[in-house]
């Protein structure tokens, strides 16, 4: 929920620096009203002072002075400033040494911060006079005047007035403030990058200036060292003019070592020092070290130079790492990965499917998708999301089967401080708050308790949720995409869903077919999964006519799971019968088929051999099933001799291939021998 600030000040642009300055660092999650006292219209603040105010921020001390005159109750924080932008202070570093200028602000302590801010930054070189509002000051013999952003309150006697800008709001308040509001501290990150990037800007900028006067350089030192990065700084002769301690640390020299001496003396390059300075944006290897090192040329007016940045790649990936984790934390379980063009389907129907939902996602639709557990529905919804116009909000997935109607209740609505024992003292928002512009995924919806329903039912009409133990509503913009694998109606006629949030749910339905409907996409599928776990491995014939016959219970999921059993199991670039999961090999809709084409296949073998050679050949294979060794052609030959049967090696070679190519028998490759099939075991039970 946005939380609102009023901003007081005495002057318009100092209100409306804060209030965008506000903005950049915490976003749209606040409603700013800004007032300031030349408007003369203390009704119109008496009314802001009504409204349900989270925090007053007066710009300065006379604005926090005239607004605690008020009767308000409302928390009151001053802007608290640091330095302006050092971009501002050219003309100021040309003023000539020891010269009065006025520094001008709105008050005495103001005033002073001035001052200490231009001392902080090295600006030691003028004698400042502090001028504030209804002072006593002597100015007559001073022409320049120095203040930040409130010219207007000069004397109008001074000739020049420069203006160094607003200076930039403290990061001590921002961190009070961010606190006493309950927000984030990492909001925080981005204001800090832009200031520590306009630092290096501005060093660029000025090196002209410094190359001319040294006490640029000592004006940045102190932040230049602050600085994350190595910084070193160079001039024409790529002699080293700066090196912070960064710098030192990173490449265990200090500075009093390398200060004027030349970088390829310095690091002891082979390489001319010319092919050295063109290895910007690349890694180099200094002191035994990967370093990233970047070059920003600073030459102008023909006085050539630049400033290194240079970063150690351990560090780097580390931070890489680390903001991966953040931002996998934060963003990861709202956003949705898959995409429409990552489904793979060759099957007509399939397909028609696909199409279907593309045209659904333009709309604003509920959708119901329907579908045996395991094909894909979540990932037919995330690609729904991806494709529609609420693509760049939050899609955020609910699994009602994992979840009590208790946690589910809070999950979903959220909840306030003190809903019951164990609740977070801030509250908390639900699913449906933070999908607020996106789409919220409601996966097995047939789990769901009646009372949930219900709760559901009124979020879908009414579009507004109101959080445990709270009585304020709440509205809610969202997408809505349930799916089930269970029969609602079926559910209605026990009692077990409602039948309002049934047809109130079916706007739209897609019926996802199981993969045994759909069978011309299992051989693609498994080559999409094998490219994603990074192997390629081949079916043998008979594997591959066993992975089509079954019926996959699990779907998608399961097959997923069989190509990660065999890329583990497989040995070889083949995988044969004997690798497959134990559940496909043993599937009794798969003996049921074989059961079904016995006939067929003991005619053909009768045709050509003695069907006791045929049945003694099974039985041995039978027999050897879970023999560490496999049994091969002349073993049998052995076997069968035993028993007075002989046949030659042909003859038992083209048995062994008519068995094979039926899918009773699997044949390993050389020297691997032969074992029976649950198609072969089913086939000798009926033969």
């Amino acid at each position: 929920m946005s939380k609102n600030i009023l901003v007081v000040s005495t002057r318009k642009k100092a209100a409306l620096f804060i209030k965008e300055t506000l903005h950049y660092v915490i976003g749209d999650d606040i409603n700013i009203i800004v007032y300031y006292f030349t408007m003369d219209n203390e009704p119109y603040l008496l009314k802001q002072l009504k409204r349900p105010l989270d925090v007053i921020v007066a710009s300065g001390e006379v604005s926090y002075e005239r607004i605690s005159h008020y009767n308000h109750h409302v928390k009151t924080f001053i802007a608290m400033r640091d330095v302006s932008e050092p971009e501002y202070f050219d003309k100021v570093f040309l003023i000539p040494k020891g010269k009065r200028v006025l520094v001008a602000n709105e008050t005495e302590k103001g005033t002073y911060e001035t001052i200490q801010a231009l001392e902080s930054l090295g600006i030691t070189h003028l004698t400042y006079v502090p001028y504030w509002l209804n002072c006593d000051v002597d100015y007559s013999d001073i022409d320049i005047a120095i203040s930040p952003g409130m010219l207007d309150i000069c004397p109008p006697e001074i000739k020049e007035k420069i203006d160094i800008g607003m200076r930039q709001l403290a990061i001590s308040f921002f961190i009070e403030l961010l606190t006493h509001l309950a927000f984030d501290l990492n909001l925080l990150e981005k204001y800090l990058y832009k200031q520590k990037q306009l630092l290096i800007s501005t060093y660029q900028k000025l090196s002209v200036e410094y190359l001319r006067a040294e006490r640029l350089k000592d004006s940045l030192q102190t932040i230049i060292n602050e600085l994350d990065e190595a910084i070193i700084g160079v001039n024409q002769q790529h002699r080293i003019t700066e090196f912070n301690k960064t710098a030192e640390r990173l490449l265990h020299l200090r500075k009093e070592q390398v200060l004027h001496r030349t970088l390829q003396d310095v690091f002891k390059t082979k390489e001319p020092i010319g092919t050295f300075l063109s290895k910007h944006n690349n890694i180099v290897l200094l002191q035994d070290k990967q370093i990233f090192i970047n070059f920003v040329s600073t030459t102008s007016d023909n006085i050539s130079g630049g400033i290194y940045i240079l970063r150690e790649v351990k560090k780097l990936q580390e931070s890489e790492e680390h903001v991966r984790r953040i931002l996998y934390k934060k963003n990861y379980a709202y956003s949705a990965r898959y995409h429409f063009e990552e489904i793979v389907a060759r099957n007509s129907e399939m397909m028609s499917i696909i199409q279907n939902a593309q045209f659904l996602s333009k709309a604003d639709s509920t959708i119901l998708i329907t579908g045996e557990s395991g094909t894909g529905k979540e990932v037919l919804a995330q690609s729904i999301h991806n494709a529609s116009p609420r693509r760049n909000q939050p899609f955020i997935a609910v699994n009602f089967a994992a979840m009590n109607d208790n946690l589910i209740e809070s999950e979903l609505f959220g909840y306030e401080e003190g809903a019951f024992t164990g609740a977070k003292k801030t509250g908390k928002k639900g699913l449906f708050e933070l999908a607020h512009n996106g789409t919220i995924f409601l996966d097995e919806i047939g789990d769901s308790s009646l009372w949930v329903q219900s709760r559901l039912l009124r979020v879908l009409e009414e579009k507004e949720i109101m959080r445990l133990g709270d009585t304020k509503i709440i509205p809610v913009d969202v997408r809505v995409i349930v799916a089930t694998n269970k029969n609602l109606l079926s559910l209605i006629k026990d009692g077990k869903f409602r039948e309002d949030l049934y047809y109130r749910l079916n706007v739209f339905k897609v019926h996802i077919p199981p993969l045994r409907e759909r069978k011309e996409d299992i051989q693609p599928l498994i080559r999409a999964i094998m490219r994603n776990y990074q192997f390629e491995k081949t079916f043998s014939e008979q594997a591959e006519q066993l992975v089509m016959a079954y019926h996959w219970p699990g779907n998608i999921r399961e097959l997923r799971n069989m190509v990660e059993y065999v890329a583990v199991k497989t040995q070889g670039d083949t995988i044969d019968l004997t690798d497959l999961p134990y559940d496909l090999l043993h599937s009794k809709n798969i003996s049921s088929e074989i059961a079904f084409r016995t006939d067929e296949i003991t005619k053909l073998l009768l045709q050509s051999f003695d069907p006791f050679v045929i049945r003694f050949v099974l039985r041995i294979a039978s027999e050897n099933l879970h023999a560490p060794t496999k049994i091969g052609r002349s073993r049998i030959k052995l076997l069968l001799a035993g028993h007075d049967i002989t046949i030659s090696d042909s003859n038992l070679k083209t048995l062994l291939k008519y068995l094979s190519e039926y899918g009773l028998v699997s044949i390993g490759k050389t020297k691997q021998g032969m074992v029976i099939t649950p198609a072969g075991e089913t086939f000798l039970a009926k033969f």
